[in-house]
């Protein structure tokens, strides 16, 4: 007769003597278990304990409810952490609500140099951000791995009477004639941002967070624009973007404030066709 036999039998023996009276949980010991069985007039518990060293640890439960039972199994083994489903600190995915930042052009990967053949106004250049969902997975104690989905826009600004033209599908910077009196020129476009980070995290007062990994952008609704007299004119419409980039991402922070840096892996231009480089934003968000 195997334990769910021996159960049932008990189970049965004991429902005359809960109709009959309220007293305590009766408990059968049979080898190296324990059989307690409780229960009120609409149910009937039936737990069954394993020795385990110098303790006894549940191994299965069964309730007969209207008639039915149901069953429960309780695993333990050596390589389950005894911590595994006590009560941890909350994952707190740390990416800023919104954020603001510089957007500079560098004229090779990780690099805040935009060299002689980038004519940008790096001080004029700058990105937008709303985070609108994240997700984070606990790796280790204080170690999580997060993600999120951030919508924005980029805007490059040039130097001088300096835009970015396409002509016969190659695209380069032009110089506009001085006469024409360019008041800004810059180029812009759309993005989303998927970021999968590393991130360490805990509460000193507030929470404390720090957070590396790469970042996926997928850019769209390019166009390069230059402003005379008031007058805003397009260069541009197709200037050779490339729809998708890859970017290493850092991110900080303390309590509400949120800083980071990204630097592109990837060039911001089909290179055959366009000038080389690439975008290096730094900026700081708030989160709630």
């Amino acid at each position: 007769m195997n334990i769910k036999h021996i159960i049932a039998a008990v189970a049965l023996m004991a429902m005359p003597h809960y109709a009959a009276a309220q007293q305590k949980d009766t408990t059968i010991v049979v080898g190296n278990r324990q059989i307690v069985v409780s229960g009120t007039d609409a149910n009937t518990t039936v737990t069954v304990y394993g020795k385990d060293q110098k303790e006894m640890k549940k191994v299965s439960e069964t309730r007969f409810v209207d008639g039915q039972d149901i069953e429960q199994v309780y695993v333990t083994s050596p390589f389950i952490p005894s911590s595994l489903g006590k009560k941890k600190g909350r994952i707190v995915n740390n990416y800023p609500w919104l954020y603001f930042g510089y957007n500079l052009l560098g004229s090779s990967a990780m690099s805040l140099s935009s060299g002689d053949n980038l004519p940008t106004r790096d001080a004029k250049s700058w990105e937008w951000g709303i985070t609108l969902t994240s997700v984070g997975f606990r790796v280790h104690q204080n170690l999580a791995l997060t993600s999120s989905l951030s919508v924005g826009q980029v805007f490059n600004h040039l130097k001088g009477n300096t835009v970015l033209a396409t002509s016969d599908g190659k695209t380069s910077f032009a110089t506009r004639p001085d006469d024409e009196n360019v008041e800004k020129s810059y180029l812009m476009y759309d993005f989303v941002r998927l970021p999968v980070m590393l991130e360490w995290q805990k509460r000193i007062g507030l929470n404390a967070f720090v957070a590396v990994g790469p970042s996926l952008e997928l850019r769209w609704h390019e166009r390069s624009r230059y402003v005379v007299n008031g007058d805003k004119r397009t260069s541009a419409s197709d200037i050779n973007l490339n729809p998708v980039g890859l970017s290493l991402d850092l991110r900080a922070g303390y309590g509400a404030i949120v800083v980071y840096t990204r630097t592109a892996l990837t060039p911001l231009l089909k290179t055959a066709n366009a000038p080389k480089c690439y975008p290096v934003s730094i900026g700081m968000g708030i989160r709630f």
